[in-house]
């Protein structure tokens, strides 16, 4: 898994060969195109649907039990493949998806959040914080009194959690202590990926925090009053929307500017896609989203559509989920006008959240009919034989791909190693290196457990 830093990540990489190396020239290994789809949860309770993007057909996924009336989604944990979420007694359910089960489990919940590496943190009504691991609950000692604008995992294990008055003080908490205390301003909070930064809108400036920096507070000094903020997916870019009819784009490094995207209006709030291609906008007025093309800085159109906690979300690299009216619709990001590739009447009520999913004997099928529900051009090759660290497996491809993209989000040179027999897991794994002591160095500075493997545990038997 990523390091517990992006400063950490530099030197990782600097230790693997002085240069990063695009990830276009690692070895990969073969993968299945992975599928884009989106889970509709009920808000009035009842049966979750699934259903394949671009075009928001329903899948073949049926849930085996009802879920009760829902409040708000939570996370997704890749590898064991459950989707969290709080229905309106406060109880934490979550929805296995291979089994298509729903359980309880923890109740009265007041906030919870999903960390990058799948773990689930919930704070109960009495103030004590539990995090769930490969579904295996642990309580810290320390309790999490008064709310918070934000939680935020980390990982290696830690939950950060923003108070929300004004000037008190943000804390990151692991299961044995709190550190890192420090007092903060009030406003829009947004942290990376990797949860290992945290930025605060503080009208003048935008206020960093990075709890396992020796000085945990920076401030990037900001004119026109910073409204909101938020990280592009590898955690280098800052985007901080302003008082203007603006968007300023800083280095989060060295909190140099990198340019501007220019807009309709002023914004109040900031979205980005998984992908870091797209960027989309709230306006300060009206219900509306201004759709940003990230790499060109290029505002590719409006649409009406009301904000909300789940939607408007980019599903796969070129799908745009919006409600409108009652009903949610896919639109089409790679056409010029945005023209809609499917909806799904009376939707609007209930939450949506994309995965990259579909069941195994859905996925057959599509793969027989040469049909790539992706919207991406999947990897091609054959997995060249080196000396690897394997930072997790599973049997469901889809989650493997997914957890392999996102460590490549974040600079990794991750892969996934495809089963050597039909009961062995597919492995998310980081290299090649060059030698065994090179992998166990950089095993070493990981956030989470890992092991090296060599050619002959690649090698068919």
């Amino acid at each position: 898994m990523p390091p517990r830093s992006i400063t950490g990540l530099a030197l990782l990489l600097a230790a693997c060969g002085g240069h990063e190396r695009p990830v276009s020239r690692l070895p990969q290994a073969p993968r299945v195109a992975a599928p884009v789809s989106v889970l509709r949860l009920p808000v009035a309770g009842g049966l979750a649907h699934l259903y394949r993007v671009p075009e928001l057909d329903e899948s073949s996924w049926k849930e085996a039990d009802k879920l009760p009336p829902m409040k708000r989604v939570v996370g997704t944990d890749l590898e064991q493949g459950i989707v969290y979420a709080l229905d309106t007694k406060n109880n934490l359910v979550g929805l296995d998806l291979e089994s298509r089960r729903a359980r309880t489990v923890l109740g009265q919940v007041r906030e919870a959040t999903v960390g990058p590496d799948g773990a689930v943190y919930a704070v109960d009504t009495g103030a004590t914080v539990t995090q769930i691991v490969r579904r295996s609950p642990v309580r810290f000692r320390t309790k999490l009194a008064g709310t918070t604008r934000g939680l935020f995992g980390t990982m290696n294990g830690a939950l950060v959690a923003l108070p929300s008055a004004a000037h008190a003080q943000a804390v990151q908490l692991t299961p044995d202590q709190a550190q890192g205390r420090v007092a903060l301003p009030s406003g829009a909070a947004a942290a990376t990926y990797l949860g290992d930064l945290v930025a605060v809108a503080a009208d003048s400036a935008v206020i960093l925090y990075e709890p396992q920096a020796k000085e945990p507070v920076r401030t990037i000094e900001v004119s026109g009053h910073a409204r909101a903020v938020a990280f592009s997916p590898s955690g280098h870019r800052l985007y901080i929307a302003r008082g203007k009819p603006d968007i300023r784009v800083i280095d989060r490094f060295s909190g140099a500017s990198l340019g501007s995207i220019e807009l309709p209006g002023a914004a109040r709030e900031l979205r980005s896609d998984f992908l870091g291609s797209w960027l989309l906008v709230r306006p300060e007025r009206g219900d509306s989203v201004w759709v940003v093309d990230a790499g060109t800085g290029a505002v590719r159109g409006t649409v009406a559509t009301r904000w909300s906690a789940d939607l408007p979300a980019v599903a796969g690299p070129r799908t745009l989920l919006v409600r409108a009216g009652g009903d949610v619709r896919a639109l089409d990001l790679s056409s010029k006008t945005l023209t809609a590739s499917g909806a799904v009447a009376g939707g609007a009520e209930d939450l949506w959240l994309p995965l990259s999913w579909l069941p195994v004997e859905e996925q057959q099928q599509l793969a027989a009919e040469g049909t790539d529900t992706s919207g991406a051009v999947s990897d091609s090759g054959t997995a060249v034989p080196g000396i690897f660290l394997q930072v997790s497996s599973s049997r469901n491809p889809s989650w493997a791909n997914e957890l392999a993209d996102k460590l490549k989000s974040a600079g990794l040179p991750a892969s996934v190693l495809p089963p050597k027999s039909g009961e062995d897991a597919y492995r998310v794994v980081l290299g090649p290196y060059a030698s065994r002591d090179q992998a166990e160095a950089t095993s070493k500075s990981l956030g989470m457990p890992s092991f090296v493997i060599t050619p002959q545990d690649q090698a068919p038997q």
